[in-house]
């Protein structure tokens, strides 16, 4: 091969250094980092800021962190009230730089749609239930969009390529939820009790009760009072189980279950790299239909 037929096909393999150069996305939590990926593709690397194993409630983030979030080519957070040091992170380092944040696109749930038995509404989020991605459709209708235009507004070479992946996504999002509508069917109407309050939009979109948050506040240990009115609910609706998280302490949860001779299993909220539930979006919300078929079960 010639000199000049060899510089075409490097040209063609990258087309120029603005278009061939990664893009950099930096995301509070691991579920959007999936996303993003998905979107992305291989014109972008994705850095998650909170650590693994940790509630994105109160997370603080290291120095270095804050300082790496300055060299991101986009920043992409959930907000409303989920991760509020990632607003606070890019109010001090990012001067203006852009700054996706997904609950903006998103219509949310309220508090007043969450359970409340009498001791404070289900979760603490002031601007509405944060927890969207749990829903597919949701992360089909609204989020993935989002994230095709941001990326295309820092990027925008490879428009055409994001949009083209954003549309497959979607496709894998539609047959996802078709997929776990066919799981959960046979458990239409059936109880549970949460540990935190993520799973209302979960339940709604599957037709399942979310009849008691037992910490309804993250971090904040319920009282006695407070938890014998979960078992009482728990009692009148036919709960068979508590689902816990990795990120918080179970010991509550296990107290509650005790009371009402219910079993105890593990959900994942948000996945972790080098996790069953952490490998994809896909993967995380199977190990969650698997947990809520479990959950529900006789």
């Amino acid at each position: 091969m010639g000199r000049v037929a060899a510089l075409v096909c490097l040209l063609l393999a990258f087309p120029g250094t603005a278009l061939a150069q990664a893009v950099k996305v930096a995301v509070s939590i691991h579920p959007l980092a999936l996303l993003v990926q998905e979107v992305g593709g291989d014109r972008v690397t994705v850095t998650t800021l909170l650590k693994p194993g940790v509630s994105p409630h109160g997370f603080e983030p290291s120095p270095a962190q804050v300082r790496g979030l300055s060299g991101a080519d986009l920043f992409v957070s959930v907000g409303a009230g989920l991760d509020p040091w990632a607003e606070r992170m890019a109010t001090a380092v990012r001067k203006g730089r852009p700054h996706l944040i997904l609950a903006g696109h998103v219509p949310l749930r309220g508090a007043a749609d969450e359970p409340d038995h009498g001791e404070g509404a289900g979760h603490d989020h002031a601007e509405g239930d944060p927890h969207f991605w749990l829903d597919p459709v949701l992360v089909r209708d609204q989020v993935v969009p989002a994230l095709a235009v941001a990326l295309t507004q820092v990027a925008p070479g490879h428009g055409a390529e994001f949009a083209r992946r954003a549309g497959e996504l979607a496709t894998r999002l539609s047959g996802l939820n078709d997929e776990i509508a066919r799981a959960l069917a046979p458990f239409a109407g059936g109880a549970f009790v949460a540990f935190h309050g993520p799973w209302a939009y979960f339940a709604e979109r599957y037709g399942l009760n979310q009849v008691a948050v037992v910490e309804p506040i993250p971090g904040r240990e319920p009282s006695a009072r407070w938890m014998m009115q979960v078992v009482t609910a728990a009692r009148r609706a036919g709960a068979r189980a508590v689902l816990i998280e990795p990120q918080f302490n179970p010991r509550a949860a296990y107290t509650v279950a005790g009371q009402f001779h219910g079993r105890v299993v593990t959900v994942d909220e948000i996945g972790m790299p080098g996790t069953v539930s952490g490998a994809s979006y896909a993967a995380l919300m199977r190990f969650n239909t698997a947990a809520f078929v479990e959950a529900l079960g006789p």
